[in-house]
């Protein structure tokens, strides 16, 4: 079970002339980190407290130089919505604007995140939140120079079983000769977004338009046996295995 996950000390203390800061959170080659992307942590920063209390790992999108942890799972009966704790670098580039049949709440902890909610930004600072009602098309964004930290309360499990399918396969492909890190791919990319077509809607063009694309390239995708959402990158182990792990104590 996740809560009696034992991850590894891993992670590295630097001085960055304004105290302590854990670097970690790099993806891991056999157990030992890559110079991937990495997140600097303050250890007693509101959100770092959030992943030091979290029964889960810390899991990372090398691509998007995203990293994450999943605080509360209702399916668990530990709250009516998942929430999950998310780090978005300067890198970080901003998800399509999508509309979801429920509601979504964000909450800046670390930084100013920048929400747009039908094309309008709204800059949240630390403790300020934002609800984005259902049907409203709406993404963030990092516009500042250092890495942004907010709780998200998301529709439900399956978005969040989304993202991590698209994240642990970034892993599993693992990095070009240049250092760069490709992604699942396009065609696994369109079988995961057409199984989450339910739950977002991206606002590229009229729903029925969508409803109809994501009907033949979900068909199509079970035909050639490409798989779309998988739970199974849901399980700490695999995140344990492919992402440095912070260790807060020296």
């Amino acid at each position: 079970m996740d809560s009696e996950r034992r991850p590894s000390d891993r992670g590295e203390r630097i001085d960055d002339g304004g105290g302590q800061t854990l670097r970690t959170g790099r993806p891991l080659a056999d157990g030992t980190p890559t110079d991937g992307p990495a997140l600097d942590l303050h250890p007693e920063s509101a959100a770092s407290v959030l992943l030091r209390q979290s029964p889960r790992p810390l899991v990372s999108d090398p691509v998007s130089e995203t990293w994450a942890t999943l605080l509360e799972r209702p399916d668990q009966g530990e709250s009516d919505r998942p929430v999950l704790v998310q780090w978005v670098s300067p890198a970080s580039p901003a998800p399509p604007p999508h509309r979801h049949p429920t509601t979504e709440t964000f909450r800046s902890l670390e930084g100013t995140l920048t929400v747009l909610r039908e094309g309008d930004p709204v800059r949240l600072g630390p403790g300020d939140s934002l609800t984005v009602r259902p049907g409203q098309a709406h993404t963030f964004r990092n516009d500042t120079d250092e890495t942004v930290a907010f709780r998200a309360e998301l529709p439900s499990m399956r978005t969040v079983s989304a993202l991590y399918t698209v994240w642990g396969l970034a892993h599993e492909r693992g990095s070009d000769d240049d250092g760069t890190y490709p992604g699942p791919g396009p065609v696994r990319s369109l079988a995961i977004a057409a199984d989450l077509f339910d739950e977002t809607a991206m606002s590229m063009a009229p729903l029925p338009v969508q409803r109809l694309l994501w009907a033949v390239v979900g068909r199509a995708a079970r035909l050639s046996g490409v798989p779309g959402i998988d739970d199974a990158y849901l399980d700490s182990p695999f995140w344990d295995r492919h992402v440095e792990q912070p260790a807060w104590d020296t």
